[in-house]
């Protein structure tokens, strides 16, 4: 089942979100943070995760990088996913190399990672994706020649990162280590939440997950979701929604940090009156 969460408690009096219904949609495991605020803000949240992430079969790729894991210049991490499931293969025999740095995408794999004991790790400090993580100075072109770097990504998605070192002359050993794919509860979970308790926004961290869900559902699901606000941690993401059709989205800083700056600092009746928001 879903990791669906009601909130059934008296709201409380005050808060920029009393009143509004927030529809969380991160894969199971990864709403925690988003859902505690939303409550403290006054509001209700229901988790939904649109995406099932399983771990993927054949893990070679993953062992060869962890047997070369010191050689590397860094090992990147494209998500929290790629630490969860990468994480008990190569720390099995050794533990993570303290000189060795950890390279991410966005705040909350860092904080996976430090959770872990990595002490070195490099993000971007703004825009928190492959191409912010590229223009860091640590992946300087002058940086890159000559060196190796490990790659741990879930199957398909974006190839910017690799192609990119490729080109500064860099060696990149890939793994794909999760796989993602619809959750099998997603679609009856969505039909009974329109029935009985529409949003008034919900949270969408990755387009994929918006993808597969419309490519599944029936039309009259499609059409009523695509009424419901957006809140999207990337422009990219927000884009692909209103591709999609839907009405509103609102495009918040990167990570969860940004998204939960959006909660607090909104405070209007309609999230059309939000401040700070680009709307697509």
């Amino acid at each position: 089942m879903p990791d669906q969460r009601r909130v059934t408690m008296p709201q409380p009096l005050t808060g920029p979100l009393v009143g509004q219904h927030i529809l969380v949609t991160r894969p199971a495991g990864q709403a925690a943070s988003l859902i505690a605020v939303i409550e403290q803000l006054g509001g209700r949240a229901t988790h939904i995760p649109f995406l099932a992430i399983n771990p993927v079969a054949d893990l070679r790729a993953l062992e060869a990088i962890r047997r070369r894991l010191t050689s590397y210049q860094a090992c990147l991490f494209i998500s929290a996913n790629a630490v969860q499931s990468a994480w008990p293969t190569l720390t099995a025999q050794q533990p993570w190399p303290e000189p060795l740095t950890a390279a991410v995408v966005g705040p909350g794999t860092a904080q996976v990672l430090r959770g872990l004991g990595v002490s070195r790790v490099v993000l971007p400090e703004a825009r928190y994706d492959s191409e912010g993580l590229l223009a860091l100075p640590f992946f300087a072109p002058d940086q890159c020649q000559g060196r190796a770097f490990a790659l741990i990504r879930g199957e398909g998605g974006r190839d910017l990162i690799a192609r990119t070192l490729q080109e500064r002359g860099a060696q990149v050993d890939e793994a794909s280590t999760y796989e993602r794919s619809l959750h099998p509860d997603a679609i009856h979970s969505v039909q009974q939440l329109v029935c009985q308790d529409m949003p008034s926004a919900m949270v969408v961290t990755s387009s994929e997950s918006l993808q597969r869900l419309l490519i599944a559902a029936p039309a009259d699901l499609v059409r009523a979701i695509q009424q419901v606000p957006v809140i999207a941690p990337h422009e990219r993401i927000a884009q692909a929604a209103r591709a999609s059709g839907f009405a509103q989205a609102f495009v918040s800083a990167g990570g969860d940090e940004g998204i939960l700056k959006f909660m607090q600092t909104y405070n209007g009746s309609s999230f059309t009156d939000a401040p700070g928001m680009d709307v697509l």
